[in-house]
């Protein structure tokens, strides 16, 4: 007979909130972002940060966490099988698809490059949810233009760009699903590369603890994002309307 502890319900505590200067995950009472160093002060309009954060639709709560997490668990039990067993009938392609079908708050992700169908993928979820995601090695100026221009087709796509020619930029992939699941490893957001990876020839890992999703997301998602913002000269954001 399968065990399961109940108890472990009680230390399920997923991210609830996204700092609203750089989207980190933030998991805890804390009014201080532990990422860009924002303070959130309290003001007569709102007297607790999580009300100011639902207000600002920052929040990630679920109507049915764990009937949401259980569907995303079972996306990540058979990318890893695939993986491992090379199935063909269930590539890592798909479950990165289902993923992005799956998402209910947001898709955040870091690539060296994407490819058209990826990319269509990723316009197509910004329909439902906020996607935002930071792109460097972009070389084809069909690419380009289609992640600069014609943002009323996904108005919820917000993607920051690091040219060819931009030092340190960044080299690392991920994609996180509402901060519950996270995809990492070698492969580029390209159908290529994803394919590569069926044949063990590029490295995808699927992240469910959600400790570690949100470390991952939270290193090297949302310090990247932040350094496309403009110097803020006030380290505080006053939580008014």
């Amino acid at each position: 007979m399968n065990s399961f502890d109940i108890d472990s319900l009680l230390r399920f505590t997923p991210p609830e909130f996204l700092c609203e200067r750089c989207f980190a995950l933030l998991t805890d009472g804390t009014p201080r972002c532990p990422v860009c160093g924002v303070q959130y002060v309290a003001t007569g309009a709102f007297t607790d940060y999580g009300s100011y954060f639902v207000a600002r639709g920052l929040d990630a709560r679920f109507d049915n966490l764990i009937e949401h997490s259980r569907r995303l668990a079972q996306i990540a039990q058979r990318t890893r099988h695939s993986l491992a067993a090379r199935d063909a009938s269930y590539p890592p392609m798909r479950g990165l698809l289902e993923s992005l079908l799956q998402a209910e708050h947001f898709i955040h992700f870091t690539t060296y490059g994407i490819s058209a169908l990826l990319l269509g993928a990723i316009k197509m979820a910004a329909l439902r949810v906020d996607v935002r995601g930071v792109i460097s090695g972009i070389k084809h100026d069909t690419l380009y233009r289609e992640l600069t221009e014609h943002e009323n087709e996904s108005p919820r796509l917000n993607v920051r760009l690091f040219q060819n020619e931009a030092q340190y930029f960044p080299h690392q992939k991920i994609v996180v699903i509402d901060g519950l699941m996270a995809f990492k490893g070698s492969a580029n957001l390209t159908d290529f590369g994803w394919r590569k990876a069926a044949q063990g020839r590029e490295v995808i890992e699927l992240v469910t603890d959600v400790g570690e999703v949100t470390e991952l997301h939270n290193r090297f998602f949302s310090p990247v994002w932040a350094s496309f913002q403009p110097a803020a000269n006030d380290d505080r954001i006053l939580m008014t309307v």
